[in-house]
Order: structure tokens, then C-alpha cells, then sequence
């Protein structure tokens, strides 16, 4: 690999590290919401993977164990739909 073929490359990388700081950026705008399947529970993170939000309903108070699993749940769920917005984002990114 020759020295032009070197500058390219980099030129190629910086070109790319615009782009991907442009996108992170739109990331932490996007909010994704998981619920419990009981929908006790709804958690919304950003898509820098912070907590922004927590909904308990009030029948869920009454049943520690059951509350437990609904937050796991809904985390869950939450975490999910990131990471398929996430994928959908950074496959158009690639192309």
C-alpha cells in the first residue's frame, strides 16, 4: 500500500467519523419505551442507553416479586427495542 492509498484511507476515516458523530448525536434525540407484559411497568431510555423514564402503575406495588419481574421485564423490552433501533440506524450508516 503506497502512500496515496494511505492519505485516502484517511481522508476516508475522517469523512466517516463526521458522519458516525452526526448519528450519535440523532441517537441521544431517540427515545425507545418498553413495557411489562403485564404493562405494570414502562421504562424509556435515549439512545445513549440512559434511563430517561419510569412508570409504575399502582396495582404493582402491592406484589414485591411481581413488581421485580416487571421492571426486569420492561428493562428488558427496552433494551431490545434499542438495540433494533439502534441496528436499523447504523445499517443505513454502512451503506
Amino acid at each position: 500500500m503506497g502512500m496515496l492509498d494511505k492519505l485516502k484511507d484517511l481522508n476516508e476515516l475522517r469523512k466517516h467519523s463526521g458522519e458516525l458523530k452526526a448519528l450519535q448525536a440523532q441517537l441521544a434525540k431517540e427515545e425507545v419505551v418498553g413495557t411489562s407484559k403485564d404493562g405494570m411497568v414502562t421504562v424509556v431510555l435515549d439512545g445513549n442507553q440512559n434511563v430517561v423514564r419510569v412508570s409504575i402503575e399502582d396495582g404493582a406495588l402491592t406484589n414485591k416479586v411481581q413488581l421485580e419481574a416487571s421492571v426486569k421485564d420492561a428493562l428488558f423490552r427496552s433494551l431490545d427495542a434499542l438495540k433494533k433501533m439502534m441496528a436499523s440506524k447504523f445499517s443505513s450508516f454502512l451503506k
